[in-house]
């Protein structure tokens, strides 16, 4: 996991996307926890974020550029020679090199100190977003989860990293600091950041329901690993 991460990181930056660009994968500026209308309606719930890799290279580094494109299912992507990076549209955090830090390393502990970091500085939060490798437009959401958690979730998260309350109740559900996360922040970092764990067929540290993990693999490197 680790090899492949890396190389995801180092190929897959947002940089080497080639234009036409996903309208969400983009930073999010604003914070979208204040506007009751959010998140939007997704048009294509059972929809694909997509990428194939550009005839183009980039001149500073020698990576190939690449596509990400929103498709409707799997088989619209694939007739247009684009091979699926994740369930769902493509958002903040669908670049290849936010792939590669979700699948090199287990974020649920890393996110969580950058999180209570965030109660100390802003500025320490991101630097220790950034030190996970995430890219520009990822971190943005990531900020925007973090302070609103930070708001709705705090005393109930105190509790729990204090106590060193498991990710899952014996019953199999999430604790709950982790329940008031996705309850509260959930729907709208799923919505922007396009690219979530679940969505990208990866494990963590987090028990979920088969149902709610995307069956896939992502075998798209080119050259060596």
């Amino acid at each position: 996991r680790t090899v492949l991460g890396n190389w995801f990181i180092v190929h897959g930056g947002p940089g080497l996307l080639e234009d036409p660009i996903p309208y969400y994968a983009a930073p999010v500026e604003d914070d979208p926890y204040q506007n009751p209308d959010f998140p939007p309606v997704d048009p294509n719930p059972a929809g694909v974020c997509a990428m194939r890799w550009s005839e183009n290279v980039d001149s500073s580094t020698g990576h190939k550029k690449y596509f990400l494109k929103n498709f409707t299912n799997i088989d619209e992507s694939e007739a247009e020679g684009f091979t699926v990076t994740h369930g769902g549209h493509c958002g903040a955090c669908s670049s290849l090199q936010d792939l590669g830090v979700y699948i090199r390393q287990n974020l649920t502990d890393s996110t969580r100190m950058c999180g209570f970091l965030g109660t100390v500085s802003h500025a320490l939060m991101r630097d220790c977003l950034m030190s996970l490798g995430f890219s520009l437009p990822c971190i943005t959401i990531w900020e925007w989860n973090i302070l609103n958690t930070k708001d709705q979730c705090f005393e109930v998260c105190l509790l729990s990293y204090i106590t060193g309350e498991p990710n899952n109740k014996p019953d199999g559900s999430l604790n709950d600091c982790l329940q008031c996360d996705e309850d509260k922040s959930g729907p709208n970092f799923k919505f922007f950041s396009g690219r979530t764990r679940r969505n990208s067929g990866i494990p963590s540290a987090i028990q979920r329901p088969p149902d709610q993990v995307y069956d896939m693999e992502h075998c798209y490197w080119y050259g060596d690993l």
